[in-house]
């Protein structure tokens, strides 16, 4: 098949091009496997356009600011070449209702891809009552969705499939706590429990660093380790919290590898619920005892570890509930067994069967 691959570059304060980062990059990468693939990478803050390859995968990314996006998108309706089978759209709204109109110019299926509720994003208007969610939704030849909750509320189960977040198993890897702590420059006997990644208050990072508080009081010898861009809400600036900025990607992995114990947090709300989060998987991944909330976001897509991990999920908002968690995996280091298909080979896989039948099933 034909695919042209259209997503967003930046995405979760993550380029996408340069560190390879997410299911926009990783999945036309691994389609490409077996695919003539295409990834146009849309870009919402640089004014650079750049042309690249990755083995088969040949990559653009246009930015906004000054037009290539539009300059790009008028060449690819005039195209001439070899035919277009499907276009899959990824990342928001706007890019789906780009990749919409050039799919009916150029007779491809419109495959929509949901990794988060769109419509929740900060930048989702609704011009004169317009639902262009909706619409996208409505009109698409398949969706894919991030999420069990996003498939069962906005798609058709039958017909379209989950996409699940998938991660790198040559990035996501066990490393030796000892290794990681000297590659960030870490004290090797400090007992760190580890939160990466966004820090908005739907991610309960607040809570986080309340229950850590209460453990420091009751005695316990901990540290929170912190990494990811700071919400001004935040006070960092107290003691037991070590703030490491925004990690780079590359060093990531080793951020996870050098905590005792890794958090996950989130409350509920419509946005978090929806979602799928990559951290479960990547902690997983790196075999290190995970402390999470009983929220939807962690149940629905990982039911046997929820199931594993009982003793150690908090009631979501609940800082002293998080406490009790805490203790008791600190304690016991507790290891969930790790869920098939988290890696992007077997992923692609899947869904390259359902795309395939898609294509021809309404040839």
């Amino acid at each position: 098949m034909n695919i042209l691959f259209i997503g967003k570059r930046f995405n979760t304060n993550r380029d996408a091009l340069l560190e390879k980062f997410g299911r926009n990059y990783q999945f036309p990468l691994h389609l490409a496997a077996h695919h003539t693939v295409a990834l146009w990478l849309v870009d919402y803050h640089t004014k650079a356009t750049i042309n690249g390859t990755d083995g088969p995968l040949s990559i653009l990314s246009t930015p906004v600011k000054n037009l290539a996006v539009l300059k790009h998108y008028l060449q690819r309706r005039h195209q001439t070449s070899e035919p277009t089978d499907i276009i899959i759209a990824s990342g928001d709204c706007y890019i789906g209702l780009m990749a919409y109109r050039l799919a009916k110019k150029l007779q491809a299926k419109f495959v929509f891809d949901v990794y988060d509720k769109y419509d929740e994003f900060g930048g989702y208007v609704r011009p004169f009552g317009f639902d262009l969610f909706g619409y996208l939704l409505k009109n698409a030849d398949m969706r894919l969705f991030a999420s069990h909750a996003l498939l069962q509320n906005l798609g058709k189960p039958r017909l379209d499939a989950i996409l699940s977040n998938g991660i790198d198993a040559n990035h996501f890897r066990p490393i030796d706590k000892a290794q990681a702590r000297h590659k960030l420059e870490l004290p090797a006997d400090t007992c760190y429990v580890g939160y990466f990644g966004s820090m908005e208050s739907d991610r309960g990072v607040q809570d986080l660093i309340t229950a850590v508080h209460l453990l420091r009081q009751q005695g316990q010898e901990i540290e929170l380790l912190l990494g990811g861009k700071i919400e001004p809400s935040l006070d960092l600036n107290q003691p037991g919290i070590r703030y490491l900025g925004n990690v780079p990607f590359a060093d990531v992995p080793y951020a996870l590898a050098a905590c005792d114990v890794l958090a996950v947090p989130y409350r509920r709300s419509p946005f978090m619920d929806a979602g799928a989060s990559n951290k479960i998987a990547e902690a997983m991944a790196c075999l290190r005892p995970i402390v999470a909330t009983q929220t939807p976001n962690f149940a629905a897509n990982f039911p046997q570890q929820a199931q594993s991990l009982a003793p150690y999920l908090a009631e979501p908002s609940n800082p002293p509930s998080l406490a009790t968690a805490l203790r008791k995996q600190l304690h016991d280091r507790h290891l969930v067994p790790q869920p098939n298909n988290i890696y992007w080979p077997d992923i692609t896989a899947g869904i390259e069967q359902h795309l395939i039948a898609q294509l021809y099933a309404k040839s």
